[in-house]
């Protein structure tokens, strides 16, 4: 084995996942698992430890089953669903007056700053399907990346598959003049994971949908 083998092999671990151990100390960057309910891919780094399900094995009798899961180091527990509504509110209104005929879609993102959660809008130039922004404005850590999707459903698109390559949490809005709904997925090192936005949020506000049963709506 080369210098290089040994300094990639380190990046990655793997693990069985058995009633006593189902899971390892959390470790960067890179654990695969094989459990009773399918091969799992978790990442950590020191925000976020996060693992997503993504294959199928036979069933082998003896392993432990693993639940997918969401855990960063600045939050204890999910996160408040109350966010959601000043970020719909200013969605709504870059879609407002001038542009009503031609609303934008636009970025923002949840971060944790000195023990306060909060939404950023980060400097951006976005058009109704494009957005380049910005890194976060005024420092913090970042807990979830969100954009909306104005007229247009909650999914995400080839784009958002390719800008995901690294360790992150990532939310989209759609529809948010009539029906608001919001999907949301974990992204682990180019392999993605749908998820129900009540595992990220302690409750969604009156009047914003999960797309997580119906992605297509």
């Amino acid at each position: 084995m080369t210098a290089l083998d040994t300094a990639l092999a380190s990046l990655v671990r793997h693990h069985i996942a058995t009633p006593a151990q189902p899971l390892l100390e959390p470790a960067p960057p890179i654990t695969w698992l094989w459990a009773a309910n399918g091969i799992f891919k978790r990442g950590v780094n020191p925000q976020l430890d996060a693992l997503i399900r993504v294959g199928d094995t036979p069933r082998v009798p003896g392993l432990a089953s693993l639940l997918p899961h969401v855990r960063w180091s600045a939050v204890n527990g999910r996160l408040p669903g109350a966010l959601l509504t000043p970020l719909l509110a200013h969605a709504r209104r870059a879609g407002s007056g001038e542009q009503v005929l031609q609303p934008i879609e636009q970025q923002y993102f949840i971060v944790a700053d000195q023990g306060r959660l909060c939404v950023r809008v980060p400097p951006q130039r976005s058009t109704q399907t494009r957005i380049t922004y910005a890194l976060i404005p005024g420092g913090g850590e970042l807990l979830l990346d969100v954009h909306s999707h104005h007229h247009m459903p909650a999914y995400f698109s080839g784009t958002d598959d390719r800008d995901d390559q690294g360790l992150s949490v990532s939310a989209v809005l759609g529809t948010i003049f009539t029906t608001p709904r919001i999907v949301c997925r974990v992204n682990v090192h180019g392999q993605r994971q749908p998820i129900p936005a009540l595992s990220l949020f302690d409750s969604l506000p009156e009047g914003i949908e999960d797309n997580y049963a119906n992605p297509h709506a």
